[in-house]
């Protein structure tokens, strides 16, 4: 089909802001007429928000000097309130939250609808904060210094403008900062491109310049890292592309020098002296040589590196998911089959020694805090349709610990879940999750499938799907796509050219399970957001005959002109950059926009977006909805005005656009549509 002949939105750059939020706002006033004006959608939508707030969900917090830290929503505080209280009441089940402050508080302090993004603790001074604080939801934030001892703002503290700065903390008494508040100090992906250093009380052009990233690279950044003994270094990661970098470490005096590392590895920690370093690709040195995936440790001396280490090499089957560092110990998760598993070294002064660990739970495990100067880890563990157990692991006393249950949202009884495997067009076997009562093709089935920048999508509980999908004995699919982070070589294999891979494992997944008679094409809805929201989209206007309906949440569509979309030139590592000749016709073939077609009896789809997103510009699913609209009627926007690209946003907000979603599926694929 001609762009140039089609919808309103070919040409967005020639429309007003009012021109775009008018439009936006009558769309999402007929979704919201078609899925949200009844008793059923408010029950369904206060049953979500509901169980949002039950307080016997588990807290997750940070531990601080034996002080747990919480943000926390309620129906008083929808934005949110930070609280905190002691380490021991917290174990025993009988927590005595203090509040710290509440997010609304900064509505009128900084003349701005404002949402939480983040609390960063000084870890030798943890009662001294950096708070951000997001307009509307969105990535750009306004940086505070808060005293929680005293709750107030500190006077003449470190307080920054709002952009998509990085600010961190080197000591109690400076930051490090990477200014994104003046186009002037962004690179062409609206992203930070200067190192600065900021003494307490100096105002920023006082500040000491450190470095400096060209302007059509993606971004600098600047942090410290502290081992368990309080020894620091100082890093800058200066990002020519998302997977594409180099290291250096700032120098006293405010030098800097660049470490021999390989350009697409990732550091991942630091301690006993020496860097953490996680490899994309083979690291090949002069006597030296390190498999592709592995976790190395690298010796690190006034900027060089030194001798390395494998500690770890992940088999075909298997990735390094994340790592942490405590006072003595390396903890690594990893995936095996897309199942999770626990590792850890101890530094004997000589060399990294495996530590035999306790039992662990099976299914998703994940790190979810390291309380910093101490051996202890914070283990979530869930599963499809298992709630989360939140479990203390000390690594010293080789002890593991319950510390909390979270209560079941749903009866999980006699539904199943199976790992199945799809062949995809290349022949690549595909895993995928069924997770369902007995199935049939007449079953509705919800494919959800993510597929982007090693990213790996693991069973997790299914909370209000499993209360309002499984419970009605629908089934859900999750699909574990390439370009995700499954396996070890699970991202590389749908990268660049390769990106339509993704949308072909999903349309095995789809395919399979009509194959299998466990749902058919009129019955299946496929999901994806960002990332996933272009791979589902693509499969869709690819092959909409396999697939019953769309849910495509804050998308990339638009894959000729996506670099030039907010924060769209970050991401040519991953997709091709469309002014190549040699990537754009393999753009031009994924491109979600650009392969609507007249004629196609397209199924029925519901676009989501925010008008404050500024990573994933709107003007993705505002083009897409709007051509899709002319095509098909059964074509809906939901648009939110705030939440951004991620949904920071209240309960209330995150209830209505799921319950929104589940209606429209009802509607679509359910066996209520009378298909």
């Amino acid at each position: 089909m001609s762009e140039q002949q089609t919808d309103p939105f070919s040409r967005f750059h020639d429309l007003s802001a009012a021109e775009t939020q008018d439009f936006a706002r009558r769309a999402h006033a007929e979704t919201a007429a078609r899925f949200t004006a009844d008793a059923a959608f408010a029950a369904l939508k206060n049953d979500i928000a509901a169980q949002l707030r039950d307080e016997r969900q588990i807290p997750f917090c940070e531990e601080h000097r034996a002080r747990m830290y919480h943000f926390h929503q309620t129906a008083e505080f929808p934005k949110g309130v930070y609280r905190v209280c002691s380490a021991a009441a917290y174990r025993a089940g009988m927590p005595d939250w203090e509040i710290l402050f509440s997010v609304a508080a900064f509505d009128e302090i900084l003349g701005a609808d404002v949402y939480l993004e983040g609390v960063s603790h000084n870890e030798e001074q943890p009662l001294r904060v950096l708070i951000s604080l997001s307009e509307n939801g969105g990535d750009a934030a306004y940086t505070l210094e808060f005293d929680l001892q005293q709750k107030r703002i500190v006077e003449n503290g470190f307080h920054f403008p709002p952009g998509k700065n990085h600010i961190s903390w080197r000591d109690e008494n400076s930051v490090w900062v990477c200014p994104a508040w003046d186009e002037r100090q962004l690179t062409a992906s609206g992203y930070p491109r200067e190192v600065w250093l900021l003494e307490r009380g100096q105002a920023f052009s006082d500040g000491l310049p450190v470095f400096r990233v060209p302007e059509n690279w993606m971004m600098a950044n600047a942090w410290r890292y502290l081992d368990g003994l309080g020894s620091p270094v100082d890093l800058i990661e200066a990002a020519e592309g998302f997977f594409t970098k180099d290291y250096y470490q700032i120098l006293p005096g405010g030098g800097t020098a660049k470490l021999n590392l390989p350009r697409d590895c990732d550091i991942v920690g630091y301690t006993a002296g020496q860097l953490l370093v996680q490899l994309r690709s083979a690291w090949r040195r002069a006597n030296q040589s390190h498999p592709a995936g592995a976790l190395v440790a690298a010796k690190l001396n006034k900027g060089t590196v030194g001798e390395a280490v494998v500690l770890f090499e992940p088999a075909p089957s298997q990735a390094v998911e994340s790592v942490e560092t405590t006072k003595h110990f390396i903890a690594l998760s990893l995936l095996d089959n897309v199942a999770g598993r626990l590792k850890a070294w101890k530094w004997t002064g000589k060399n990294w020694a495996e530590q035999t660990l306790p039992e662990l739970p099976q299914g998703a495990l994940e790190i979810a805090d390291q309380p910093w100067g101490g051996d202890i880890l914070y283990l979530a563990a869930d599963g499809f349709t298992t709630p989360l157990t939140l479990f203390a692991l000390d690594l010293h006393a080789n002890e593991l610990s319950v510390l909390r249950r979270q209560p079941d949202q749903f009866d999980a009884a006699g539904i199943g879940i199976r790992q199945l495997w799809a062949e995809s067009a290349d022949g690549e076997r595909i895993p995928y999750y069924h997770v369902g009562r007995h199935a049939s093709p007449d079953t509705p089935a919800l494919v959800y499938a993510y597929g982007g920048f090693g990213v790996a999508e693991l069973p997790h509980y299914l909370g209000s799907i499993g209360r309002h999908w499984l419970a009605q004995g629908n089934a859900f699919v999750l699909a574990n796509i390439r370009g995700g982070g499954e396996f070890k070589h699970w991202h590389e294999a749908a990268q660049g050219k390769h990106k339509h891979r993704s949308a072909d494992d999903l349309l095995a997944v789809v395919r399979d399970l009509a194959a299998r008679g466990l749902s058919s094409a009129p019955r299946i809805a496929v999901q994806g957001g960002s990332n996933g929201g272009l791979i589902a989209a693509s499969a869709f206007v690819r092959e909409p005959q396999s697939i019953g309906a769309l849910v495509c949440e804050v998308p990339l569509t638009d894959m000729l002109g996506y670099t030039a979309l907010s924060a769209g030139a970050s991401w040519t590592d991953e997709y091709g950059d469309p002014a190549d000749p040699a990537m754009r016709p393999h753009l031009a073939a994924l491109s979600p926009y650009h392969n609507l077609s007249d004629g196609l009896p397209y199924p029925p789809a519901l676009i989501t977006t925010s008008l404050s997103d500024d990573r994933v510009h709107p003007a993705h699913a505002l083009k897409f909805y709007a051509r899709l609209r002319q095509l098909s009627p059964q074509s809906w926007l939901y648009c939110a005005d705030g939440g951004g690209h991620t949904g920071n946003a209240t309960q209330d907000d995150t209830a209505a656009e799921l319950a929104c979603v589940l209606r429209f599926l009802e509607h679509t694929v359910g066996r209520k549509n009378g298909r």
